[in-house]
């Protein structure tokens, strides 16, 4: 065992029981703080990422209030209200970009100095970092909350855990299939180290872990809409790793961040849950 695979592993170790024990003994609560955490390791992580000009910890710390109140003010309704609220949030989100993006063009200085060259690329460079912010918001902020949406519904507690272990198992037997299997790539451009066999071992992996779990915590799901949800959810959290990828690409960086032994950053971790949860909670909705 190679010592990041080590780090891996005892990361994971400590940290899932956390998350379980968190998830499962503190109610909404719990799930909303977890889903907090998640967002303001990500959003700093994108931030970091995307924002270079002189005033990024200034943007920086703007974006994590932002995030921060979005989800002050998801957690403050219940689930009939939740979901009606989630849908409007988009539009609260660009008056906040709007003020947001304010303060940046006046610190530039007058019309002379915008409308010269420097100025202008000064603009144009300011304006391509909220663009990246409105997805990042999106992405870091949004997403994760639907875990509070899930965890309002009927046996919320047991969907949030399905959501993640579906995920998890994905990304674990994934890894190991890929390791040992793997000769096909899946997306070269984007990540040249996922394979068409890691991706499938993963599911399989995952609909296994699945099936399993629901059978002694969801025994009143049908099996087709578990496999249905399992599958779903599989196919988003691949997708949310090669999104982050081209991400990294995108921003010139190899990991995201380093806070996760092992593991790489926040947006290494979750970029599957951030994909899978919100697929979990439509397929919720939609069936009932």
């Amino acid at each position: 065992m190679n010592q990041n695979l080590k780090l891996r592993v005892l990361t994971a170790v400590l940290g899932v029981p956390l998350i379980v024990g968190l998830l499962l003994f503190l109610g909404v609560e719990g799930v909303a703080f977890f889903s907090w955490v998640i967002s303001m390791g990500m959003l700093f992580e994108y931030c970091r990422m995307f924002f270079n000009l002189e005033d990024a910890n200034r943007k920086t710390a703007l974006a994590l209030l932002s995030g921060t109140v979005l989800h002050a003010f998801n957690y403050m309704f219940n689930a009939g209200m939740s979901a009606q609220i989630i849908g409007l949030l988009p539009v609260y989100l660009f008056f906040i970009l709007f003020l947001f993006m304010l303060p940046g063009l006046l610190h530039y200085g007058g019309s002379k100095k915008l409308n010269s060259p420097e100025g202008g690329d000064l603009v144009s460079r300011h304006v391509g970092e909220l663009m990246a912010l409105c997805f990042g918001m999106v992405y870091c902020v949004w997403f994760p909350m639907l875990m509070v949406a899930i965890r309002e519904l009927n046996h919320g507690k047991f969907w949030v855990l399905f959501g993640l272990l579906i995920v998890w198992s994905n990304d674990t037997f994934a890894y190991f299939g890929g390791k040992a299997f793997g000769k096909h790539f899946l997306f070269e451009t984007v990540s040249p180290k996922k394979t068409k066999e890691g991706a499938v071992s993963g599911v399989l992996g995952a609909l296994a872990i699945g099936m399993v779990f629901t059978h002694f915590y969801l025994p009143d799901a049908p099996l087709w809409a578990v496999a249905a949800m399992i599958l779903t959810v599989s196919a988003a959290s691949i997708t949310g790793d090669l999104a982050e990828s081209l991400i990294k690409r995108a921003s010139g960086k190899k990991d995201s961040g380093s806070v996760l032994p092992g593991h790489g950053g926040f947006l290494d971790r979750f970029d599957g849950v951030v994909f899978g949860m919100p697929m979990l909670y439509a397929l919720l909705w939609l069936l009932g």
